[in-house]
């Protein structure tokens, strides 16, 4: 079993520390009431005789006895122990992670560190022989408390202490498997419990694909919260290294004799940038979430500033489009990207009493410049992605099999045309070719609807129509 960066960096110690501090309020209150009932029940037995008042009086006795009181004190503890073992655990990993990030260095997900320069070679060996001890020493302290919280419960449920804990959630959590029909014949066969242990255990779980929607918006709108928190913490951490700077004070001047300053102000002003658009697209997505039509599902969030948004639950749709827009793409822009995709569906809905989805898919890096889209890597990155995606939601799909619609628009024609996707699906490429990274004319994909020009996604466009009629299994007719 391992944990990765971004997984614990999602864990959220705090939550720990609200439970246990709500299940001990519950309790003291409880206690005071128990306190109470045991005070007038022995009140009342001291003016009754016979064979009666004594068997009450034994039964009054038990009650007053019970360990559930202590039991579920020892338990509120374990959750505070924990808080405090795994915030500690998560912010050491962290801050090796950020150091590392902020001296250059290139930190994946598994803990391993990557460098250009070949003197710092030796340095980034070191750094990840402690990153990857720290995460192995994360998922031990995860293991102990989960074993412990489990024995609290055993104890309160009046059960004998076992000698081994419990492997429920260790034993799954190790098989996890990642293609997307196998997670979600998995998942199927599991408890509501063992759902949330396993996102406990893992924050991340809701961007796995080949789970339901529903529990994918759920676990990923927490998720979303401590990415909130963690990029309003990043921001504040960038601007407090340099708060001159900050206040247009002690600015470098470009005729400074110190080159080096000039380099460290433009740095600081890369980073501040980046923290503060990350932040931005997080509390975007926030606002996104409750916003008025038809209902919102957060399908995936990361912390790479990838997401996909639905309107409806594809779930249950009769037709589902995902909609792959294309270069300077970011979540701050995703609200753009929903209006779009509403109108898709408006359209689609105008067509068909069926049920439709249409998915915004944000779940690639996008070329950040219309120079940028001059490069296939970005969709040869992408392309993977978007195919587990549609494989995912097939999955996830309840009842008989949905009618599938991609629609790239722009250089996200180009991330449509990568990839290998499922039999039955129809492509749509809205491309402009006055634009760098749109689908070649002259070798579209098989089986694709395209059109050129601009403005599809407005209403009264006749594209709008026509997509709306292909989303909705009509045709382009």
């Amino acid at each position: 079993m391992t944990v990765t960066v971004s997984q614990l960096r999602a864990w959220n110690p705090a939550a720990l520390t609200c439970v246990g501090a709500d299940i001990a309020q519950i309790n003291r209150m409880f206690d005071e009431s128990l306190r109470s009932v045991t005070r007038a029940a022995r009140d009342t037995l001291e003016r009754w005789e016979g064979d009666a008042a004594e068997t009450a009086r034994v039964l009054v006795d038990q009650v007053a006895d019970t360990r559930i009181v202590d039991a579920v004190d020892a338990y509120t503890a374990v959750f505070d122990a924990a808080a405090r073992e795994i915030a500690a655990v998560r912010q050491s990993v962290l801050a090796v992670v950020d150091t590392a990030l902020a001296g250059g260095f290139d930190v994946l997900d598994d803990g391993s560190v990557r460098v250009a320069d070949p003197d710092l070679q030796q340095r980034a060996q070191g750094i990840e022989t402690q990153l990857q001890s720290m995460l192995s020493s994360a998922v031990d302290t995860d293991y102990t408390y989960a074993t412990k919280l489990q024995r609290a419960v055993d104890v309160v449920l009046g059960l004998q202490p076992v000698a081994e804990p419990q492997p429920y959630i260790p034993e799954i959590r190790s098989i996890l498997p990642d293609e997307p029909h196998d997670l979600a014949e998995l998942w199927s066969r599991l408890t509501p419990y063992e759902r949330d242990g396993l996102a406990v255990w893992d924050p991340t779980i809701g961007n796995r694909d080949g789970l339901p929607a529903d529990d994918k918006s759920r676990y990923n709108t927490v998720l979303l919260r401590t990415l909130v928190s963690d990029a309003r913490d990043h921001v504040a951490e960038v601007e407090a290294r340099h708060t001159d700077w900050l206040h247009d004070r002690n600015l470098p001047s470009e005729n400074h004799d110190d080159a080096a300053a000039l380099r460290d102000y433009a740095r600081w002003l890369d980073d501040r940038d980046a923290a503060e658009t990350a932040l931005a697209g997080y509390d975007t997505v926030q606002a996104e979430l409750s916003r008025a039509g038809a209902p919102t599902y957060l399908l995936n969030i990361d912390e790479h500033g990838r997401g996909a948004l639905a309107l409806n639950n594809p779930d249950t749709a009769h037709n589902v489009a995902t909609y792959v827009p294309g270069a300077s793409t970011v979540l701050a822009s995703i609200g753009r990207d929903l209006s779009r995709a509403e109108n898709l569906l408006d359209s689609a809905n105008m067509v068909s009493g069926a049920r439709n989805s249409v998915i915004a898919w944000l779940g690639y890096n996008a070329p950040p410049t219309l120079l940028d889209a001059t490069s296939d890597s970005f969709a040869d990155a992408g392309a993977p992605r978007l195919e587990r995606f549609q494989e995912g939601l097939r999955a996830a799909h309840q009842g008989d099999a949905a009618h599938h619609t991609v629609l790239g628009h722009g250089y996200g024609s180009v991330v449509v045309e990568r990839a290998s996707l499922g039999d039955g699906d129809v492509v749509v490429a809205a491309a402009d070719t006055s634009l760098p990274g749109s689908l070649d004319a002259t070798s579209p994909v098989e089986g694709t609807a395209r059109f050129d020009g601009s403005n599809y996604f407005d209403r009264g466009n006749p594209a709008l129509d026509t997509i709306g009629r292909i989303i909705a299994g009509k045709g382009a007719a």
